[in-house]
């Protein structure tokens, strides 16, 4: 390893191998390990863990579970790409080593010597694959970020919508409805609901983190959280005790009273009189329209205020009824309607009860009046003056008239309905279910769907671009950027040959002499033959190509026969340029471009064209051959082809119509800035604008200008027309042009 270039030779191979493993093992190795990592990630699940909150659901996916997902495949992704380094370093050290123990001084030292030297070129190679694995590994995080963010504003849109949605309900609702169990009472605000697979109480059957349209169940069952829960079994979130069909119209009547005994004893008899067996549970039975909920509280619930203020259901009952068996003052039954009466005036209007019936046990008959009488002869009449200043109908009943005042204090009067007792759902008993663990099948696919798209989209959308199918303003302007990068304005220009174009009306050409059967047509491009001037009597002979009017050309080319040029001598020739009869430039050949034929490293090439550059605007030129400058008398030049140029931008296609239109199409991607200018026409030939043209012609748009055309009187045959239109882009302006032919009747024939 003494030579020097070995070792030079030696360091570029070693450069040259870790460059290439870089570019063609490594970075591919970052990029397939990542999608490996979202492939596992999201296309098989794990166990999802117990809820919190207690809640028999699983969250939804896009709520609680897919961040995780997304931040456990980025850094999981990442320790894939340091272990991929790691693996790139050691096959440079394995190398390394490898040419190391050839060094003349050990290998030892060859190693740390190549090592400092490849140092670089492996951090910078590295630096390069792990950016553009990174890169492309953060579009397809991106893309699931969006769609994720995209789940979550609707999912929250949807649950504001739902909550005005049940907030509204709740307004014009009369209310949650009580328990109908005597042993509960409390109010229902929204019942747990039963799985009907399980039997696992959901609490929560509502767009929430659970779901927005559907909640799962732990054993995998599907349960409505908008549309149909109420066909879902239910059970009171207080008690857990099956709640019965309907009880959430019932009209609710509530019993007041002192001892247990005395209510209990009435409210049996008030079970008997709405035709239902005593003992009934809940207490729920038809009466008319609506069912009637006849409800006593269990044991003493009106011994103290703090008791009955307890009583939720008092602030929920349609009518009250007050059992009193001794009107004294200091009595136990008369403690508790006190009770009850305090609690009525502390709540709103909307919430108390709207009527109330006094049942006096020790009146055995009577209608209301004979009632009253008695209880105030029995010293009852401050009792029946805090009744009435509740301004709550009060009606005053016997014990034997107890039959109809239930239906009168629900509201239900003259229904007295079938009666009978509205037992709960049966209990269902889960045996043998499986708890089976939901995949998230369909958001996890999602979610992987949108990583693959990821992947997909830098080589879609270069294909989308190179095709150019993408609306310009897409992926905030990409395509026009795009287009203008690809296809700037400054090469769109090229050169147009006009004698390709070349009509039997336009344009006139004109020579002093042809040769029999060598006329000057035939020199035109795509025609067989030559221009032959043999035998002319005279040495300074030329072609005339007439325009018609005036036009910016670019260049000129002739092509003589070779076989007509002797020996090393150029053809002589000259070219003007004329305006009417004044000549307005002259060239003779000279630094022209020449084309020659023949020659190698010792012959001699022969020249037999020119391209000349012609930067003037003329309405004709004049190409003399075998000129005065030539002391030859001999006329034997053939003149092969010839070539007028102009240039034009194929950025706007201009299609002249008839009736002095012109079609103008942007055939790029992106908005240019034009400006018509106005047709190029023989002389007596006017055009008048018609309208004004945009100054911006959009991507891909076209715009029809149309110009008043009026003729010379007399005009007859074909009168030639030159179209141009400007196009602007950062400060660079391009010219299309377009010639045409004329009618004095308005038609056109296009030469483009």
């Amino acid at each position: 390893m003494a030579n020097p270039a070995v070792l030079l030779i030696m360091i570029v191979l070693l450069a040259a191998l870790t460059v290439g493993h870089g570019v063609l093992v490594t970075l591919p190795r970052l990029v397939l390990c990542q999608l490996g990592i979202v492939w596992r990630t999201f296309g098989t699940a794990a166990a999802v863990a117990a809820d919190p909150d207690g809640e028999p659901a699983v969250p939804a996916y896009f709520r609680v579970t897919a961040l995780r997902d997304l931040r456990a495949a980025w850094w999981d992704g990442l320790d894939e790409h340091t272990r991929v380094v790691g693996d790139a370093e050691r096959f440079v050290d394995h190398c390394v080593g490898g040419f190391a123990r050839q060094s003349r001084h050990g290998p030892t030292w060859g190693r740390r010597f190549l090592a400092a030297v490849m140092a670089p070129v492996l951090v910078l190679t590295m630096t390069a694959a792990i950016l553009t694995a990174t890169a492309l590994s953060i579009l397809p995080l991106l893309f699931s970020l969006l769609c994720w963010a995209l789940c979550r504003v609707l999912w929250a849109l949807w649950r504001l919508m739902w909550a005005v949605v049940e907030r509204a309900g709740r307004a014009l609702s009369p209310g949650p409805a009580p328990c109908p169990y005597g042993d509960c009472g409390r109010t229902v605000v929204r019942p747990v609901r039963l799985c009907p697979r399980c039997g696992a109480r959901h609490a929560a059957l509502t767009p929430n983190r659970y779901g927005a349209l559907h909640h799962r169940c732990r054993c995998g069952t599907r349960l409505p959280a908008v549309l149909g829960v109420r066909r879902l079994d239910a059970c009171c979130p207080h008690c857990r005790d099956p709640l019965p069909a309907g009880y959430q119209r019932a009209r609710v009547v509530v019993l007041v009273g002192g001892p247990p005994a005395q209510r209990t004893g009435v409210h049996r008899q008030g079970l008997t009189a709405l035709g239902a067996p005593p003992g009934s549970e809940p207490p729920l039975v038809r009466a008319g329209r609506s069912p009637l909920l006849w409800f006593d509280p269990p044991g003493d619930a009106y011994r103290s205020q703090e008791s009955v203020a307890r009583l939720e259901i008092l602030g929920r009952a349609d009518g009250l009824l007050l059992v009193v068996d001794e009107p004294a003052a200091h009595s136990a039954a008369v403690h508790a309607v006190t009770r009850v009466l305090h609690l009525l005036s502390a709540l709103p209007a909307r919430r108390r009860p709207r009527r109330l019936a006094l049942l006096y046990t020790r009146a055995a008959r009577g209608d209301d009046t004979a009632v009253r009488a008695e209880l105030a002869a029995a010293d009852g009449g401050h009792l029946l003056r805090a009744l009435d200043r509740t301004g709550i109908p009060v009606r005053c009943v016997p014990a034997s008239a107890l039959a109809g005042i239930p239906q009168w204090l629900a509201g239900t009067p003259g229904t007295p309905g079938p009666g009978g007792t509205l037992a709960p759902p049966p209990a269902r008993r889960p045996g043998g279910v499986p708890v089976r663990l939901p995949r998230h099948r369909v958001a996890r696919h999602g979610l992987l769907l949108a990583h693959l798209a990821g992947f997909a989209a830098v080589p879609l959308v270069l294909v989308l671009l190179q095709a150019g199918v993408l609306p310009p303003r897409a992926l905030l302007g990409l395509p026009a950027a795009y287009d203008k990068w690809r296809h700037p304005l400054t090469g769109s220009v090229h050169q147009v040959d006009l004698m390709a174009a070349a009509t039997p009306d336009w344009p006139r050409i004109g020579v002093s002499y042809a040769d029999p059967g060598h006329p000057p047509s035939a020199a035109l491009p795509g025609h067989t033959g030559y221009w032959s001037v043999t035998g002319a009597p005279k040495n300074d002979n030329w072609l005339r190509v007439d325009f018609g009017m005036p036009l910016p050309l670019s260049e000129v080319s002739v092509d003589f026969d070779p076989d007509t040029v002797e020996g090393i001598f150029s053809p002589s020739f000259d070219l003007e340029g004329q305006v009417g009869a004044r000549t307005v430039w002259t060239s003779h050949s000279g630094a022209w471009q020449a084309r020659t034929v023949g020659g190698g490293k010792y012959g001699i090439a022969k020249t037999y064209g020119y391209h000349i550059p012609y930067r003037h605007t003329v309405d004709s030129i004049r190409i003399g051959v075998g000129s005065s400058w030539d002391k030859d008398d001999k006329n034997e030049q053939r003149l092969r082809e010839f070539n007028v140029r102009w240039t034009s931008s194929d950025a706007l296609r201009l299609r002249p119509a008839d009736g002095g239109r012109l079609r103008i199409e942007n055939t790029t991607a992106r908005d240019l800035a034009v400006v018509v200018r106005p047709p190029r026409l023989p002389a007596g030939w006017h055009a008048t604008l018609v309208g004004r043209p945009p100054r911006v012609l959009r991507a891909q748009d076209t715009y029809e200008a149309r110009w008043r055309i009026t003729a010379p009187e007399g005009a007859a045959g074909h009168a030639p027309v030159a179209y141009a239109v400007d196009a602007t882009e950062d400060g660079h302006t391009v010219t299309s042009r377009c010639l045409a032919l004329l009618t004095a009747a308005g038609g056109s024939e296009s030469l483009c």
